[in-house]
């Protein structure tokens, strides 16, 4: 039987979608992202997110202007019967291959975090089976699922994340954050451009649009979700480069939870590093949860199946055995800084808004032939 219909979803509330986004993109701070970003930036890592923050949000106003002409569609949608199916589905495999490379990488480097700070006896498929076999449960009950998990864990997230950096602040040294501009301001507006590369918010905007049940507030969850990570990461760099003189280096692999060591308050209050290790590895399976999520939905959506979830455990077997593929956690970091950062921005920032700014160029095109032609039948009727 052909169909030709939408991807059956559910739809999602302003703030769980809002908390989820969040979320997924501020997950970055746990794993490797501030030790990468204090060693291109040294003392104005802070900046980096910010700058970012300012470029997508500007990114995520272009398309949300241009795509305002075709309500309840998402970009893929409108690229299909704009631009036909020679350029929706490259568009749709692309997408697709970025979500589910993130989300290899992103489960091999928690599943290495997890084993070399609190499991190091536990053997590394063990840890990535565990985590995949929650991120599936998740990412089968859809983004509605997802999105109020999302909802619920916020609060605890942000608690957490929050002590995490207040109670480090003994050993905060200002000095550390000097010179202000770095190493220079256009070494850190560059770092910045580029750096945009992690917010993939720009790109699951324009394609959960038509998910959300309140669409007039679709552009306030665009510009908290955007600003507020941008806040979070900057927030987390400050303490992060003024707490460890190393930081510029980037000798500190995992930042947040040696953070979490240096936690002592009288005897009773210290190594509460397993409390805030519990609290990322939440953040991890929502992150990877959604990324298993968006995987199946865009190879579902890009060759018009009815439903994603059949796709769901063939999707997981790939990202668990494509995980491994790197060799090393050094490898995992390398493929980050070297591949993912410098040049994920030309698929998950600069490719949605060519698009968008086109198919709203083609529809305007399209519309005033449109009155041409009626304006030449009254004419000729008359």
């Amino acid at each position: 039987m052909n169909y030709s219909g939408p991807v059956r979803t559910g739809r999602v509330g302003v703030g769980e979608l809002t908390a989820l986004l969040t979320i997924y993109t501020a997950t970055d701070v746990f794993l490797s992202y501030p030790s990468r970003v204090a060693k291109e930036s040294a003392e104005s890592g802070w900046m980096i997110p910010l700058v970012s923050g300012v470029i997508v949000l500007a990114v995520f106003l272009i398309i949300n202007a241009c795509m305002k002409r075709f309500p309840d569609e998402n970009i893929l949608d409108v690229a299909r019967q704009e631009l036909t199916v020679f350029v929706s589905v490259p568009l749709g495999i692309i997408f697709m291959l970025l979500f589910f490379s993130q989300t290899a990488l992103v489960m091999r480097e928690f599943t290495e975090t997890v084993i070399t700070t609190v499991l190091p006896r536990t053997p590394s498929t063990v840890v990535a089976l565990l985590f995949m076999a929650v991120v599936y449960y998740f990412a089968y009950k859809g983004i509605e699922g997802l999105s109020r998990l999302a909802m619920l864990l916020s609060a605890i997230l942000g608690i957490g994340l929050l002590s995490l950096l207040i109670m480090p602040l003994t050993w905060f040294d200002v000095h550390l954050l000097q010179p202000f501009w770095g190493r220079g301001m256009l070494t850190t507006i560059f770092y910045g451009g580029t750096n945009t590369s992690m917010f993939l918010n720009v790109l699951l905007l324009s394609l959960l649009y038509p998910t959300v049940r309140n669409q007039r507030q679709f552009v306030r969850v665009g510009v908290i979700s955007i600003g507020l990570t941008a806040v979070l990461m900057s927030l987390v760099l400050i303490v992060f480069i003024g707490v460890f003189p190393a930081a510029p280096t980037g000798q500190v692999p995992f930042p947040m939870y040696q953070l979490a060591r240096l936690i002592y308050i009288g005897r009773f209050v210290q190594r509460l590093e397993s409390v805030f290790v519990f609290l990322w590895t939440a953040a991890a399976v929502l992150k990877m949860g959604l990324g298993l999520w968006m995987t199946a939905y865009l190879y579902a959506s890009t060759f018009k199946m009815p439903l994603y979830r059949p796709l769901l455990p063939a999707i997981a077997l790939a990202l668990y055995v494509v995980s491994f593929l790197p060799p090393d956690f050094p490898s995992v970091q390398l493929i980050s800084a070297n591949i993912f950062e410098p040049y994920g921005w030309t698929v998950s920032i600069a490719l949605p808004v060519v698009i968008a700014v086109v198919l709203y160029l083609r529809s305007g095109r399209a519309q005033g032939n449109h009155s041409k032609r009626r304006i030449a039948r009254a004419a000729r009727a008359n």
